[in-house]
């Protein structure tokens, strides 16, 4: 059997950050790590492509409240409520430029498999998500009236 070293390895690393910590000096932290660690005579780089910091949306917020009114109308039940999230930079930069909150409602399970070789959404979630969105819209509508 031939053993073939390869010339370069590569490696990916995603930081999901919540509120309060600092992307830069996460990133900072991470290279000081990296440095430390690999043997004399490797070269190595890292290439951020981009950070934002985290963004919390509060519970007591008028739009949260649409939202859980407009799941409920969708799924049927209400929303249990779960501190979890995304990683979209723009929503950082809604926050602090337009002083907005922003709302990321996904209508798939946890056992979906999201962003992997293998995802999947049920057309019954689907059709529950499209139910809760027209939902969402006429509640964001009494909102502003």
């Amino acid at each position: 059997a031939k053993t073939v070293l390869p010339s370069k390895a590569g490696a990916k690393f995603s930081f999901r950050l919540v509120p309060h910590q600092d992307p830069v000096k996460i990133t900072a932290a991470l290279k000081e790590f990296v440095a430390a660690r690999v043997p004399a005579g490797i070269r190595w780089t890292l290439t951020e492509m981009h950070h934002a910091p985290g963004v919390v949306v509060p519970l007591d917020s008028p739009y949260v409240a649409a939202a859980k009114q407009a799941i409920e109308a969708g799924f049927g039940t209400p929303p249990v409520m779960i501190r979890e999230g995304g990683s979209i930079p723009v929503v950082t930069s809604f926050a602090q430029i337009l002083g907005v909150d922003t709302l990321l409602l996904g209508w798939g399970q946890n056992d979906d498999a999201a962003h992997s070789p293998n995802e999947k959404f049920s057309l019954a979630d689907f059709h529950r998500g499209t139910k809760a969105s027209a939902a969402l819209w006429a509640r964001l509508a009494q909102l502003s009236s």
